[in-house]
């Protein structure tokens, strides 16, 4: 007998498969359309042209009474009034160097001043330095001297490329602060000055300069205890 051979194989043809990319593409494709349309509408918002809004004031408590207004005023006013100084006290304007004095709010003298430079100076041996500013804020005349006599510190010696002294009687100098200095703490002091061409500039090493008639109305005005304001 002869052997049966099997039936030939059937071939089956499978369906062909969808690129795998298209899928990928759709996604990207959606995403830059959603990028894009939210840029666009992005760009509309913030596009837009700036309208300016009329400010409306809110409405007032006392219902616009002239009369409640006036009191409102007068009260503000008084509040205001309590911060003013009293007595005699002393402006100084670091920025356009000028010294103001006051009573009660009335001026009575203004005056051409010099004032601190900000130079910063070093010590070469150890390090040490000094700052040339005037000090702003709130000070008292701490005390009043006819004839100052200046104790030079060592910056001063520095300054001129000579070692400070050892003996103190050479630090004493009768002559630069000129005929009437005003102490108002921390080694500032108001005072007189050899160089009168250089007012109305930062020159100084922190205190005030003042020229000699100036300096004069200011001390016989100004007693002990009034404030210095410096800004």
């Amino acid at each position: 007998m002869s052997a049966e051979l099997p039936p030939p194989a059937e071939v089956v043809q499978e369906p062909p498969r969808s690129s795998r990319w298209v899928p990928v593409l759709l996604v990207v494709l959606l995403t830059l359309l959603l990028l894009a349309a939210g840029t666009t509408l992005v760009l509309a918002r913030f596009g837009e042209v700036a309208v300016a809004v009329p400010l409306r004031p809110l409405p007032a408590t006392d219902g616009g009474d002239p009369v409640a207004l006036e009191q409102r005023a007068a009260a503000a006013r008084h509040a205001l009034e309590q911060w003013r100084p009293r007595g005699v006290y002393i402006v100084v304007d670091t920025y356009r160097n000028r010294l103001r004095l006051y009573r009660n709010g009335e001026l009575l003298r203004t005056a051409s001043c010099s004032t601190g430079t900000g130079i910063v100076l070093r010590d070469p041996r150890n390090g040490r330095q000094w700052v040339f500013d005037t000090p702003l804020g709130e000070r008292l005349v701490e005390r009043k001297v006819k004839n100052p006599v200046w104790a030079k510190p060592d910056w001063a010696f520095i300054e001129e490329g000579m070692l400070p002294p050892t003996d103190p009687n050479e630090r004493f100098d009768p002559n630069s602060l000129g005929d009437y200095a005003l102490y108002i703490g921390d080694g500032y002091i108001i005072h007189g000055t050899l160089f009168k061409t250089l007012l109305g500039r930062r020159v100084t090493h922190g205190c005030i300069r003042l020229g000699d008639e100036d300096l004069e109305f200011v001390y016989r005005r100004t007693p002990i205890g009034s404030r210095v304001y410096l800004y």
